[in-house]
C-alpha cells in the first residue's frame, strides 16, 4: 500500500492540537474513577456519557474505471467533538457531534482534459447528528442503547469541488447491545437536499455499523465502518461497503483517558466509475471535561 509523505506531518498535528486542548481539562476529569475498560465501552457508544474530542486521520487508496483510477490516494484530518448534554436522571441525554473535515489532497475527475486534478488543503463540508439517546442497563453488564433525531450537511466546503453545495438532513436512528464482552449495534440515517446553490436532487442512506470487543487491560478490537446507498445514482455507482477491522487502546496519561484506535477498511462493493478501495484511519479520543456538568 502507498504511504502518503503528509501522514507523518498530520499525526504531529493530531498531538499538538490534542494536548493544546486537554490542558485545561486535567483537574476536571481527574475525577473520573471508571477502569480503563470502562472507559472504552463507554466511548464505543454512541449514547455514551463521556465528553470527549475525536482525531481521525485517513488515508485513502481509490478504484474505478476512470483513466488513471490507480494512482489517486487522498489524506484527510477531522474532528469530530461529543458533549453530552444529560436530560432527566435515568441516562437520557441529547448529543450533538458535528464533523469537521479537512482534505490534503482529494482527487478530482476533470471531464475536460480526462484526467485527474488533485486538490490542496480545502475544508470539506460538516456533517453532523443531534439525538436524543439513552443506554438502559438491565443488569451491572448487560443492557442496550438507543438514540433517535436527525442527521444533516451543512455546505462549508472551501472548494467546489469538494462540496456539495446543498443543505442536506434528514432522520437518523441508532440502536445496539451491552454485554460484558463488549459492544455491538448500527445507526442508520437518510438525508434529502433541501436547499443551497446546486439543484441536482440528492437522496441517500448511510448505515453505520460499530462493535468493540473487550480483550481486557483497556485493550479492544473495534471497528465502525459507514456503507452507503446512493437512491439517485445509476445501480453500478449506487452502493459503498466497507468491511473493517480494528485494535483499540484505551490508557490514562497523567490523569486523562485517552484512546487510540487504527483501523482498516477494504470496500467490497464501491461506485464502477470512481470509489475508494481501501482506507487507514487512525484516532485519538481524549476524554475532557463535559461543560454541560456541573
Amino acid at each position: 500500500m502507498r504511504l502518503n509523505k503528509r501522514l507523518n506531518k498530520m499525526l504531529s498535528l493530531i498531538v499538538t492540537v490534542t494536548l493544546i486542548i486537554v490542558l485545561g481539562s486535567g483537574s476536571a476529569v481527574a475525577q473520573e474513577k471508571k477502569s480503563a475498560d470502562e472507559i472504552a465501552k463507554e466511548l464505543a457508544n454512541p449514547a455514551g456519557s463521556l465528553a470527549s474530542l475525536n482525531f481521525n486521520l485517513q488515508y485513502t487508496e481509490f478504484t474505478g474505471d476512470l483513466p488513471r483510477f490507480d494512482d489517486q490516494e487522498s489524506t484527510a484530518l477531522t474532528f469530530q467533538p461529543s458533549l453530552p448534554f444529560p436530560v432527566g436522571d435515568k441516562g437520557r441525554r441529547i448529543i450533538f457531534r458535528p464533523l469537521i473535515g479537512m482534505s490534503f489532497d482529494q482527487p478530482v475527475f476533470n471531464a475536460a482534459k480526462g484526467d485527474f486534478d488533485s486538490e490542496d488543503t480545502n475544508l470539506l463540508d460538516t456533517t453532523f447528528d443531534l439525538v436524543y439517546a439513552g443506554t438502559n442497563m438491565t443488569s451491572k453488564q448487560d443492557g442496550y442503547l438507543w438514540g433517535m433525531g436527525m442527521a444533516g450537511t451543512l455546505p462549508t466546503a472551501s472548494d467546489d469541488d469538494l462540496g456539495s453545495d446543498q443543505w442536506r438532513f434528514g432522520p437518523e436512528l441508532f440502536g445496539g447491545i451491552i454485554r460484558k464482552w463488549g459492544i455491538v449495534g448500527a445507526l442508520v440515517s437518510h438525508q434529502w437536499d433541501t436547499g443551497g446553490s446546486n439543484d441536482t436532487n440528492y437522496s441517500a442512506t448511510a448505515a453505520q455499523y460499530f462493535y468493540a470487543y473487550s480483550l481486557g487491560g483497556g485493550w479492544q478490537i473495534a471497528s465502525s465502518p459507514v456503507l452507503s446507498y446512493d437512491w439517485k445514482a445509476d445501480s453500478d455507482d449506487a452502493w459503498t461497503v466497507p468491511l473493517g477491522f480494528g485494535v483499540a487502546k484505551t490508557t490514562k496519561i497523567g490523569n486523562i483517558p485517552f484512546k487510540f484506535a487504527f483501523q482498516v477498511q477494504k470496500y467490497v462493493v464501491q461506485p464502477d466509475t470512481f470509489g475508494p478501495d481501501w482506507m487507514v484511519k487512525l484516532t485519538v479520543t481524549p476524554v475532557v471535561k463535559n461543560p454541560f456538568i456541573f
